[in-house]
């Protein structure tokens, strides 16, 4: 049976984004969403074992019936399972068809795997055991206004709770941010991996490791840094720099395209507050924030009073345009169901609705009625005060960055009218905040590429899975990421092939690829930095647990000195052998 398969993030997904280690996160990753339709026609049940295969792979998975999608519609969530049949493919924009993926459906006899399982066939190793925490039941405290290290909504209400050492509650967190707090799944001490085994080894050691094989590298690529501070981002570039590898963020696999769309017809953007005080038409379009950003409508849109917004929900317009009916979408007051690949012709119709030529148009655009998208268009003409937010449905399927180039121009007619923006729905905690700094210092968003002597950006070219796509890279620091959950089967198989090091708090699918893993102190957890909202406010995290592990700033200050010292060692034997060379005859040179 040939089926269209979608991917994205689901709350149970989210929930053990920080638990990997776990068979939990494996169970929701494995999968298979699927119309009960399909189900009957190919004769398997709830919980029978579907084979998705793709040009890229085939993989199991556990079926799960949903009306919530059309007949002849997968979705799957996002994880080791979702890219072991996910080609390296990115058209040119660094971005792969996350959203966008043929293949065949068929009953299969043997059950889904474990994510670990799955990057073993890639060359991974096996899960490092994880030691149980330590600490007592005395010496509560409470910290109130802590910020949430989860998501790009950087929440600031939260209240946390610490006993012995531990986090023991957090209030007014999301399902996501509060299970980040409460994760045990850390490591005390680096470890390398020898053979399928993991030893412990020390910091110094670890350290030494990396700044080594950084420095050796031909092609290094430092990636990640989206889950990790501002200031640690600036030490990775001055790395980048020292060693001229590639240093490259998260947005090159999500929001990338949408900063190319910006890049060619600006920002029409303003802060969530101006959104939350003045908006009376709220889009979500390619976005399901409920399971992405959980509190993004409680917070920011829909059900929060605001400034000229008293009543809430009642004095708003929820719309939410998708390809399935998302829990977002069961909640708006209006859901357009757009046909997968669609989002361009559907901006470009809007345009010209909102433009005065409705009538040369179709009776049908990309599954939507005319009449439809003349209606969503005089509401958002007429709005006092209109919010579009998109997600990466319309960055990881057909059009990409040409889809959210349409989208700003179309708020960019809106505005001829009345007041509307466009504000991209930003997935990791400060992943916003590596396009400022890497901005700052590069004059490029991501993808920054050294190995010239100055920085060069190229997006399909200088971005991530292109370059571990195409087995350039000869080694990789991964930090505030995790590719080995989210990148392509291929560029996993080739990290498997060249030296890894992980620098993270948590153990990660990327650990399996990893020589040496090194823990640190999280950010917003253990220490203090700072993060970008999506609106790209800056915002101070605070730590609420006292850690003897180094901040990712410790480290790569480290590496970054021990890098610049075996530079200068070097320069000085090369000088001194030039200088010895001199008095020698040259038949003996």
């Amino acid at each position: 049976m040939r089926v269209f398969i979608t991917s994205g993030r689901t709350i149970t997904q989210g929930r053990e984004l920080y638990r990997k280690d776990t068979p939990a996160y494996s169970r929701e990753t494995s999968r298979c969403f699927i119309h009960p339709f399909d189900l009957l026609e190919i004769g398997a049940e709830e919980g029978d074992s579907l084979l998705l295969s793709t040009v890229a792979g085939e993989e199991v998975f556990s079926a799960t019936p949903s009306e919530d999608l059309v007949p002849g519609t997968i979705f799957i969530p996002c994880g080791p399972h979702a890219n072991a049949i996910l080609h390296a493919d990115t058209h040119g924009t660094g971005a792969p068809d996350y959203k966008w993926l043929e293949g065949t459906l068929a009953r299969a006899d043997m059950p889904p795997r474990s994510g670990w399982e799955v990057l073993g066939e890639q060359g991974g190793a096996s899960c490092p055991q994880v030691p149980e925490p330590g600490g007592d039941e005395s010496g509560s405290t409470t910290f109130r206004d802590v910020v949430c290290p989860l998501c790009g909504c950087l929440c600031d209400d939260l209240v946390v709770q610490v006993r012995g050492g531990i986090v023991t509650s957090v209030d007014n967190a999301c399902a996501l941010g509060s299970e980040k707090f409460l994760s045990r799944s850390r490591l005390c001490t680096p470890i390398a991996r020898n053979g399928e085994a993991w030893t412990s080894i020390g910091f110094f050691e670890a350290i030494r490791y990396a700044a080594e094989v950084l420095a050796d590298a031909e092609r290094p690529l430092l990636f990640g840094w989206s889950g990790t501070s501002s200031e640690a981002q600036c030490i990775g570039i001055r790395i980048a720099e020292e060693i001229r590898g590639v240093i490259d963020n998260c947005s090159s696999i999500c929001h990338g395209p949408s900063i190319m769309g910006i890049q060619e017809v600006g920002h029409p953007g303003c802060s969530l507050g101006v959104v939350k005080n003045r908006a009376d038409v709220v889009i979500y379009w390619g976005s399901n924030p409920i399971e992405s950003h959980p509190r993004h409508l409680s917070r920011y849109t829909t059900y929060v009073n605001g400034r000229y917004r008293d009543n809430g929900h009642q004095d708003r317009t929820l719309v939410v345009v998708d390809i399935r009916k998302t829990d977002t979408a069961k909640i708006a007051d209006e859901f357009l169901q757009i046909t997968p690949g669609g989002d361009y012709a559907v901006f470009s119709s809007l345009r010209a609705i909102v433009s005065g030529h409705a009538d040369v148009l179709p009776q049908t655009i990309a599954g939507i009625p005319r009449e439809r998208l003349i209606w969503l268009a005089d509401l958002c003409k007429n709005a006092q005060f209109g919010a579009l937010f998109t997600g990466i449905g319309l960055t990881q399927s057909p059009g990409r960055y040409k889809n959210v180039r349409s989208a700003i121009e179309f708020v960019a007619e809106l505005n001829r009218h009345t007041k509307f923006t466009l504000t991209p729905m930003r997935g990791h905690w400060n992943v916003n905040g590596t396009n400022q700094t890497f901005t700052y210092l590069t004059g490029f968003p991501y993808g920054a590429d050294f190995s010239r002597g100055t920085p060069y950006y190229n997006p399909g070219e200088t971005t991530v899975v292109d370059l571990l796509g195409r087995g350039e890279v000869d080694a990789c620091l991964i930090i505030g990421a995790d590719p080995g959950a989210h990148l392509p089967r291929r560029c996993n198989e080739h990290l498997a092939t060249i030296p890894t090091i992980v620098i993270d708090p948590f153990v990660s699918l990327s650990t399996a690829f990893a020589d040496v893993h090194i823990p640190v102190a999280c950010v917003g957890i253990d220490c203090e930095g700072t993060g970008y909202r999506m609106d790209s406010i800056p915002i101070r995290l605070r730590r609420v647990l006292d850690s003897d592990l180094p901040t990712d700033e410790e480290v790569l200050s480290q590496i970054l000195h021990l890098i610049r010292e075996g530079a200068r060692s070097c320069a000085t034997e090369h000088a001194i052998s030039r200088d010895a060379g001199e008095m020698m005859p040259r038949a003996l040179l």
